[in-house]
């Protein structure tokens, strides 16, 4: 890691860690807390993660334990973008209003969700060159008073350490 990141990172995780000592959910909460999904909303064809997406998403998470959810966003071969991976499920969801806004404007979503309790980022995947090739979903826990800054730049992090690892859009797809 480049010193510069080393400290974001360990500022990030300073300012995280305080917020996770009294975390609202773990993991497992957090995705039992999800509102269900619509059939209609899930692309009833693409139903299996894209093995080395899914492997960025679990790297990610065991490096990053300050994250509760994470998924990402793709266009497979033949599909509308969808989740192509996540720690949660909901593989073959079709993507929304909102993640297609992140994906054309390339700028992010930073909201809380309706209970107050998490902060989700959902920022453009790009590919090592800088292509962007899908959205990517961070979300912490969240009380009032936490750094949405410091969240919104630990997901840039994340983001960063995925795109450092793929060399195109088509890689999401290979082999984890």
């Amino acid at each position: 890691m480049k010193p510069a990141r080393t400290i974001l990172y360990a500022t990030s995780l300073i300012v995280l860690g305080l917020t996770s000592l009294a975390a609202q959910d773990t993991r497992e909460q957090a995705v039992a807390g999800m509102r269900h999904v619509d059939p209609k909303e899930m692309d009833p064809t693409y139903t299996k993660p894209a093995p080395y997406a899914q492997k960025l998403v679990d790297e990610a998470l065991a490096n990053h334990p300050e994250i509760i959810l994470l998924a990402i966003h793709a266009t497979p071969p033949g599909h509308k973008n969808l989740i192509v991976a996540s720690n949660f499920g909901r593989i073959g969801k079709i993507g929304d209003e909102d993640d297609l806004r992140c994906i054309e404007t390339g700028k992010s979503n930073l909201e809380l969700n309706s209970t107050g309790k998490h902060f989700e980022d959902e920022l453009i995947l790009l590919d090592s060159s800088g292509k962007t090739i899908g959205a990517l979903g961070v979300v912490f826990n969240y009380k009032p008073g936490d750094d949405r800054a410091a969240m919104a730049k630990l997901a840039e992090l994340v983001r960063d350490e995925m795109k450092a690892k793929l060399p195109s859009e088509e890689a999401l797809f290979g082999p984890g």
